[in-house]
């Protein structure tokens, strides 16, 4: 499991990187001190779970996690560390697995790392879980008020990815699945969606228009819907590669 650290004392720094290392099978790939050297390193590297601390000299661990869920294809694990906990319910509305007071031990480290793989391990699982139960089709659980609905694929127009949960938008309304994106796109590879923007996934087959605009994107219509969406420069690119136009 990759790991990156952002914490601005040294002491504490050091401690978390002995823990981490104390309980092994963790690779610690970088760390910083402050905000802006965070969102500078986190965006080039493959990180499994991210240590923040909540409050940093040029900002808070907050308004990381907040950029790296909105910006990551993949966003990695959030577990916070940090003398403050009056920020738990905000910290828990950017989907972090964890929330560790200091002074924290070694065994509360382990607990937020097995909060990881027990979600891993679920996520793996899920898609095998929903064709068995369900013979050669999918059914995916979501939620619309206090119900939760059984979708299947060809009802989903798009998937949007938003800050703590996806936005799944059918003909009729939008349900929600605390499921991230890249889930929904695995789960779904080869049903017909395809990923046009690291925040969209688009049903092809309810797509009624493509229409080229700036930057060499796609403004997206769909059929009985008059939602619209704006592809990404790359997402076009792929797109244009995948259909062959």
């Amino acid at each position: 499991m990759k790991a990156f650290i952002v914490e601005d004392e040294p002491i504490a720094r050091e401690r978390l990187k002995r823990l981490l290392k104390e309980i092994g099978g963790i690779d610690i790939i970088g760390e910083a001190d402050s905000k802006e050297k965070a969102l500078s390193e986190i965006k080039d590297k493959e990180i499994d779970v991210l240590f923040l601390d909540i409050k940093l000299p040029d900002g808070t661990g907050l308004e990381i996690a907040k950029e790296v869920i909105e910006t990551m294809e993949e966003p990695p694990y959030i577990i916070f560390t940090t003398a403050y906990g009056e920020f738990a319910l905000e910290a828990f509305k950017v989907n972090a697995i964890d929330y560790l007071l200091k002074p924290f031990t070694k065994e509360d480290v382990e607990k937020a790392l097995s909060k990881i793989k027990s979600t891993k391990s679920k996520i793996s699982n899920l898609a095998k879980i929903a064709t068995i139960t369900t013979g050669t089709d999918i059914l995916i659980p979501v939620k619309h008020l206090s119900k939760v609905v059984l979708l299947k694929p060809d009802d989903i127009y798009y998937i949007k990815a938003e800050l703590s949960e996806t936005v799944i938008k059918t003909k009729d309304r939008e349900y929600f699945s605390s499921r991230k994106l890249y889930e929904f796109e695995e789960l779904l590879k080869n049903r017909g969606f395809f990923r046009v923007h690291r925040s969209y996934l688009v049903n092809l087959a309810k797509i009624k228009e493509m229409r080229s605009v700036e930057q060499s994107k796609f403004l997206i219509t769909f059929q009985d819907i008059s939602d619209t969406i704006k592809t990404s420069r790359d997402g076009a690119k792929h797109l244009r590669e995948y259909l062959n136009i």
